[in-house]
C-alpha cells in the first residue's frame, strides 16, 4: 500500500471512529428529548414507519425497526390497545395481518414529531451562521454515506 494511500486508510478510520462517537451521543440526547405522555421513542418510531409504509405487517416492521417480530407485535399489540393502530387482514395473505396508523395515532405521531422537531430546531439556532452551512453539508453527506452502507449492506447479504 503505498504511503498516500495509507495515510487517507488512517485519515477515514479516524473520522469513522469519531462520527462513530457523535452519532451514539447525539442518538442519546435526541433520545431523552421531551416526547408528550405515553410516547415512547420506540413508539414513536414504529409509528413513523406504519404511517409512512403501512399498511405494513408485523413481520415487515420488525424488519425496519430491527427488533425480533415477537417484540414488535406486543409493540403492535400495545399501540391498537391504546387507539393508535389498527389491524386488518392482509387480502394476499388470509393468515396474515396488516398494521395501519389511525387517524389518532397520525395525531399523535406528527405532535410527537413537531415537539421534537422543535426542541432539535431550538439547539440548532445557538449555532453560528457558519455551523448551520456545515450542518447542511453534512447532512448531504450523510445522505451519500447512509447510501453506501445501505449498498454494502445489499451486497453482503447476497
Amino acid at each position: 500500500m503505498s504511503a498516500q494511500k495509507q495515510a487517507e486508510s488512517e485519515t477515514c478510520s479516524e473520522i469513522a471512529a469519531v462520527l462513530h462517537d457523535q452519532f451514539s451521543r447525539l442518538t442519546r440526547q435526541l433520545r431523552n428529548l421531551d416526547l408528550p405522555q405515553g410516547m415512547t421513542p420506540e413508539r414513536l418510531s414504529a409509528l413513523s414507519v406504519i404511517d409512512k409504509r403501512g399498511p405494513i405487517s408485523v413481520t415487515a416492521l420488525a424488519d425496519k425497526e430491527m427488533v425480533r417480530p415477537a417484540t414488535m407485535s406486543r409493540m403492535v399489540s400495545a399501540l391498537v390497545d391504546d387507539g393508535l393502530a389498527k389491524r386488518s387482514e392482509d387480502k394476499n395473505d388470509g393468515r396474515g395481518v396488516l398494521v395501519s396508523a389511525t387517524s389518532k395515532g397520525r395525531r399523535a405521531y406528527v405532535r410527537a414529531q413537531q415537539q421534537r422537531l422543535q426542541q432539535f430546531a431550538n439547539a440548532l439556532s445557538a449555532l453560528s451562521p457558519e455551523q448551520l452551512s456545515a450542518m447542511r453539508s453534512l447532512a448531504v453527506a450523510l445522505d451519500r454515506l447512509t447510501m453506501l452502507l445501505l449498498d454494502e449492506s445489499a451486497l453482503a447479504g447476497e
